[in-house]
């Protein structure tokens, strides 16, 4: 059963919209039929559609058998689930990006917001990988070649043995959410992450976070996938440990509210996020929009608020290894008293 946890209003926004007294909830399996891989696109068709504050049980496939049948895993060991969602596809490439989506929020439109609620995530199959490419993640120069492992997931224990005597816990989270980018914009790479969303990989938008998208195009379209099962800050080998997740998201439209790029908030923390190839320029995004936040939100005039960020906000490098760097600033709600 999965734990659905109490998600806070949206303090992010200003206003947020009504409650529904009864969403509805739908269903959305990661098959041939419902995920796309490795882009984003305002034309892809939707492969649901629903309202604002309705409810969604995914199920997300990371993990292409073929890719685990080379490295030595027996037909019978992966999961069946795993041949269904990659039926028809070439190659031995693990898949990462295998993106559930995209979902139609109606009414949603370019300047407009949509609330992304993580009410549940967890690991949904035992069976994971993980590996580094040449020239690639935060040490090009010392891993200058390629490797990959599989690694099982202890569904009891809720755990990764990675060798002897090294256990690491699971802290599942999606690494891609997205809404489709502008449609002038095309079909979009997956990898770095942008102004709509996308490959975050932030390991802080788990079960109890809440991610706020601009909209970009018609509908909202949002996407989600590329399971993780656990991820460092930084992800510096260039993979977490890669895995098919299950859980719930409920989708709320606010209209007409304006945000420059993504933002998202904890239980227990407001945060901004910058996104840049460059890494300095992404920390002054985070800590730029923060202002912005506390200046409009919390009543706070931009010199205070700035200096508020320096006592108690904390940079964290998100993403080093996607061409665009993600940096997020984190400030506690608990030293606001009102």
């Amino acid at each position: 059963m999965l734990a659905v946890l109490a998600i806070p209003a949206a303090l992010f926004l200003q206003a947020a919209a009504p409650a529904q007294a009864a969403p509805t909830v739908h269903d959305l399996k990661a098959t041939p039929t419902t995920v796309h891989r490795g882009f984003f696109d305002a034309s892809l068709p939707p492969v649901l559609s629903i309202d604002s504050g309705d409810i969604v049980r995914l199920e997300t496939a990371s993990g292409n058998p073929r890719y685990f049948e080379n490295l030595g895993v027996p037909k019978d060991k992966i999961p069946k689930e795993l041949y269904a969602a990659f039926e028809g596809v070439e190659g031995a490439s693990r898949g990462d990006h295998t993106l559930n989506g995209p979902i139609l929020v109606r009414g949603a439109e370019p300047g407009d917001v949509l609330e992304i609620r993580i009410r549940s995530v967890e690991v949904r199959l035992p069976i994971a990988g993980q590996g580094f490419r040449p020239k690639r993640g935060v040490l090009p120069d010392e891993f200058d070649y390629q490797k990959d492992r599989v690694l099982w997931i202890d569904m009891k224990r809720q755990s990764v043995e990675y060798a002897p005597g090294v256990e690491v816990p699971v802290k599942p989270f999606w690494g891609v959410i997205a809404v489709a980018p502008a449609a002038s914009r095309g079909r979009v790479p997956s990898g770095p992450p942008d102004v709509f969303g996308g490959n975050l990989d932030n390991r802080d938008l788990g079960a109890g976070s809440t991610v706020f998208l601009p909209v970009q195009s018609s509908g909202g379209l949002v996407s989600i996938g590329d399971g993780h099962a656990v991820q460092g800050h930084g992800e510096v080998c260039l993979s977490a440990v890669e895995a098919s997740l299950k859980g719930e998201v409920q989708i709320i439209l606010h209209k007409n509210k304006a945000l420059k790029g993504p933002r998202a908030e904890t239980a227990t923390h407001y945060m901004s996020i910058g996104l840049n190839p460059d890494l300095d320029e992404a920390a002054r995004l985070a800590t730029s929009d923060m202002v912005d936040f506390l200046a409009t939100t919390k009543g706070l005039s931009r010199d205070d608020a700035y200096m508020l960020c320096s006592a108690a906000m904390d940079l964290i490098i998100s993403e080093a290894v996607d061409g665009t760097k993600g940096v997020h600033a984190m400030l506690p709600k608990s030293i606001f008293r009102k």
